[in-house]
């Protein structure tokens, strides 16, 4: 990122970076990899619908890209069928392990490191490291009970593809080798980690000068990971939470120690439901139903629904930029104060998924009122705002007693890691699948009985006690993950989602109101500029620098998003999404500065 824009004097080349969208009326797909996408096309052609095609693009993620997830992970799941009335949900999120407790990590205030995890940072890292970081996984569970209650192809078929990748292995790129080097020296902790990752303890060396054309490229094999992806293809679920592989996962944990048991993977079960939905102009929004990036979507498009209630203009303009930032800072205002598993904690959810409540924050907006606390106190917003409420939703809630005023001190912000897969088959059914292991390679720790890389999922709670997202036995997590569905008079519209963190949301809530408000197609709602307020900054796409001058007085918070030669910049996520047009065109797209990969079948 460059910290300021060229002067408008000077003129300097600039590359013009595209990436064209797949379009057929069989199917289209766009996931984070090609293997992933071929990989839908394969069930596709072999009969099956979009959920199959899916999940196996899905499991597929699992395999290659460690980097982003895991199949011992977590996420979620959106599906709409024509004819039903409403999407449905399932929720495969984590939860904690029964031993877990709020104090189970110490706050390390010796140390100030801004990589993702906020102003808190955890002696030894422990919820971001080792066994100790991991929650119960729920991806595997998840994924075949959506496969068995919707799809047409075995659960043996399905799981093809991801057995095929994992014993014949994928290619090294430079993303892969220098996230590995990020990483290498948690990589080398574990032997079973670096034996599967590193090569002579180092990371494998990606084709270039040349080599990327001629040469022949280092493969990352996983033949245990693959052994064990056949007893599930051919037991099912249960041999991963209850089986052989069940054993195998206990006994790393204890060794490195973990808290994990057997009673909590055999108690996992993954939610089936009607979708959360929000009414978007002319639209209809379904999101899933657990603690994740969806309420504080729908709040975002309330906001901008109360701002704009004829419709905001088309164009990119600086009061358009201003206001989406404000957007976004009150909508994470509440995210990093009020949200949590409402299982356990109270949540003001129909507030902040609420009119009125929207109506009245938009009303300081437009007054003028600025969220001083975000651009100008010290501290990082998921630190300052975990323990000070900059809004009453409580008020606004039909049961105001139930209001809890939390004060913890400080927080913690959860890590990054994840990937997105987008179908929209010929038939009408659409399938939005995120899914993570909560850090890049989750906790660093393969178990070496498996080959299933371990999550991090307990890297998303507040590892400070008193928050509204604190660690408690059996608890969900707040996860980043907003997978999003579209539909208009009951067909589906839009299947999108993204890998990017805490960025994922403002970035699916954008192309949202792209599509529906701008009326863009797939290629043009990814191709056009965003921008990120969910943090310290904001952050601007380098393509609305003609704004600069207007924006001056946000200052030093103020950062351009180089587009320019970073390949896999998580600045403003990753979207990978799929648009039916009104002639039923299928048309699929990723977003042109990462290496997604989209097709469509004719």
């Amino acid at each position: 990122m460059s910290p300021t824009p060229p002067s408008a004097s000077v003129s300097r080349s600039r590359q013009s970076i595209h990436k064209s969208a797949a379009s057929g009326r069989r199917a289209a797909i766009a996931c984070a990899r090609a293997a992933s996408s071929e990989a839908a096309r394969e069930m596709i052609e072999a009969g099956g619908n979009a959920i199959d095609a899916a999940i196996a693009a899905a499991l597929v993620g699992g395999v290659i890209e460690p980097m982003e997830t895991c199949l011992a992970g977590s996420g979620f799941l959106l599906m709409h069928r024509p004819g039903d009335a409403r999407p449905t949900a399932v929720d495969f999120g984590s939860r904690a392990p029964q031993a877990a407790r709020a104090d189970m990590f110490r706050i390390d205030t010796s140390r100030s490191i801004d990589r993702g995890l906020g102003v808190s940072v955890v002696v030894d890292d422990a919820n971001m490291l080792g066994a100790r970081a991991s929650g119960v996984p729920g991806t595997i569970r998840g994924l075949t009970d959506a496969l068995a209650a919707f799809g047409r192809l075995p659960l043996s078929r399905v799981m093809q593809p991801a057995i095929r990748a994992a014993h014949d292995g994928f290619e090294v790129d430079n993303y892969y080798a220098l996230d590995t080097l990020a990483n290498l020296d948690a990589l080398r902790r574990y032997e079973s980690s670096a034996r599967v990752f590193l090569r002579n303890n180092l990371p494998p060396v990606p084709a270039f000068l040349g080599a990327a054309s001629l040469g022949v490229r280092e493969r990352i094999r996983q033949p245990d990971l693959g052994h064990s992806l056949e007893m599930i293809a051919a037991q099912g679920a249960d041999a991963f939470y209850r089986g052989e592989i069940a054993r195998g996962l206990l006994a790393t944990h204890a060794e490195h120690g973990g808290i994990l048991t057997a009673e909590d993977l055999a108690r996992y079960t993954s939610h089936i439901a009607s979708a959360r939905h929000l009414r978007f102009r002319d639209t209809d929004v379904w999101m899933p139903n657990a603690p994740c990036g969806a309420l504080t979507q729908i709040q975002m498009l309330q906001l901008w629904q109360a701002l704009y209630p004829e419709g905001a203009p088309a164009e990119d303009t600086p009061e358009r930029t201003r206001l989406l930032a404000e957007v976004t800072w009150h909508a994470f205002a509440d995210r990093y104060h009020f949200l949590g598993d409402p299982q356990q904690v109270p949540v003001p959810e129909a507030a902040l998924a609420g009119e009125a409540y929207a109506r009245e924050i938009a009303r300081r907006i437009r007054n003028g009122e600025r969220v001083a606390s975000w651009l100008e106190n010290p501290q990082a917003p998921w630190d300052h705002f975990a323990g000070q409420a900059l809004h009453d939703p409580w008020a606004f809630e039909s049961d105001p007693a139930r209001a809890v005023r939390w004060q913890p001190q400080g927080g913690t912000e959860p890590t990054a890691g994840t990937t997105h897969v987008s179908v929209i088959d010929g038939e009408g059914m659409a399938v939005s699948i995120t899914h993570t292991a909560a850090n890049h390679y989750g906790s660093r720790l393969v178990c070496p009985r498996t080959g299933f890389l371990i999550d991090a999922a307990m890297g998303w709670f507040n590892a400070v006690p008193g928050a509204a997202n604190s660690i408690a036995p059996g608890k969900r997590p707040l996860a980043n993950m907003a997978p999003m569905l579209l539909t208009r008079r009951g067909e589906a519209f839009a299947a999108l989602g993204a890998p990017g963190g805490r960025r994922i949301i403002s970035a699916i809530a954008q192309i949202a109101i792209n599509l529906v408000e701008r009326g863009h197609d797939a290629e043009t709602a990814v191709h056009a500029p965003r921008q990120d307020a969910s943090g310290a900054q904001l952050l601007l796409s380098e393509r609305l620098q003609g704004q600069a001058a207007d924006l001056a007085p946000i200052g030093e918070r103020l950062r351009w998003v180089d587009e320019q030669h970073e390949g896999f910049g998580y600045e403003l996520a990753r979207p990978n999404i799929v648009v039916r047009q009104n002639n039923g065109l299928l048309q699929a797209a990723c977003d042109p500065f990462v290496k997604g990969f989209a097709l469509a079948l004719d």
